[in-house]
Formats: C-alpha cells, structure tokens, sequence
C-alpha cells in the first residue's frame, strides 16, 4: 500500500461515514466457516434477543506503517477460548455499544480510551454459535498504545500490519475440530497468529475497504 498513513486514516474515516454502503454481508461471507449459499446465510441473521457485544479495531502507526491489534484469549474466558480475536466483550446494561468497545480494550489490554481517535464502525455481525452480535468500531491511535496485559482474559497480544491484512497470499485455511471432527476453515496466516471464524470475518470487510480506498 503506497499511501502514506495520515492519508490512508482519512479515506477510510471517509468511507466508513456512508454506512448504507459498507460491503458488510458481501465481505464477512467469504470468511465463514460454512459454505454460504440462501439457506446458509439465514444462520448470520440477527434474532430479536441475540446478545450484543462491541469490539475494536485499534489502527495505530509505527515505522510509517498501520497496524492493528489481535488478542489470543485464555482459557479463563466463557466464550472461544483460546481463540484469536479483537479486543473486545459483552456490553454491559445501560451501556452503549460504543463505550463497550473502549471499555474492553482497557480492560482486556490497558489502552487508554483518551488516546483513541474514533474514526466510525463497520458492519454489525451475528454470530449464531455464541448467538452474539458483534459491533465494530474503529479508532485510531497517532502512536502505539501502551499496552498491559490482563492475563485472565488474554494470553498474548499480537501487532498486525495492513500490509499481511491486505496480502492474499496469507489466505487459505486452517484445520479446527468441532465435536471430534476436523474441518478445514478459511483463515488469515498472518506472521504471528492465524485468524479465522468471526474476528477473520469482520477484518475482511476492513481489507475490502482498504483495498478499495487505495485504489482511489
């Protein structure tokens, strides 16, 4: 990606403003652990009483370059354990979405909410195995946050550039076994973690954007 950084943060504080644009759908599906097709997709609808969780998409600059934050969840945690994901958690009654998001970053790795830009959110995602629906912002930090760990929630953090998130040769699959079966998933080989399922699918909508902001 050849746009410098300030600018790239720009276009997509841009795009991100003309929500009934966003890929949403069209994005998340090509990361699905399922084979997507009518039938399928029904899964990915929102019920009336899913349970509502926030996560953030924290962009920050280093060495002239954007990255991103990952988490590996421990074990202590209720839901996917062991799994990469985006810092975030169930939003607490009376609380928004918003304030959710900046919440569990703080309290999962320690980011301070008053370094953070917000820049808008994506593409809200069901998730039918946790029965979650995920909302997605993102904010931007002018310099790498400060990050300290909460080791009950999570086991390592992982620093990802825009580079490996836009590189299609870091996509294929991974094997996962679900009830004593192996089934091979679509995943993000990223250098540090593999990525697939729900966070791999709301980054795809995030590698759609960029891809289309630096083509402009």
């Amino acid at each position: 990606m050849d746009l410098k950084v300030d600018k790239i943060i720009t276009l997509i504080k841009e795009r991100v403003a003309d929500k009934a644009q966003l890929p949403g759908w069209n994005s998340h599906k090509k990361m699905a652990v399922i084979p997507i097709n009518i039938i399928t997709e029904k899964a990915f609808i929102a019920p009336k009483d899913a349970k509502q969780a926030s996560v953030s998409i924290i962009l920050f600059e280093e060495n002239a370059k954007l990255f991103f934050i990952l988490t590996k969840r421990t074990s202590n945690v209720e839901h996917h354990k062991g799994q990469v994901s985006l810092p975030g958690g169930a939003i607490d009654n009376n609380e928004s979405a918003l304030d959710a998001s900046t919440r569990e970053a703080q309290e999962e790795i320690g980011v301070d909410p008053s370094t953070l830009k917000f820049l808008g959110n994506l593409t809200s995602l069901y998730t039918p195995v946790s029965h979650f629906n995920i909302h997605t912002f993102l904010w931007h930090s002018k310099n790498k946050p400060k990050i300290e760990i909460n080791k009950n929630e999570v086991e390592e953090v992982y620093l990802i550039s825009f580079n490996e998130l836009i590189n299609n040769d870091l996509v294929s699959h991974t094997p996962i076994y679900k009830s004593g079966m192996k089934i091979n998933v679509p995943a993000y080989h990223f250098n540090e973690c593999i990525c697939w399922g729900a966070t791999a699918m709301i980054l795809t909508e995030l590698k759609d954007l960029l891809n289309e902001v630096s083509n402009r």
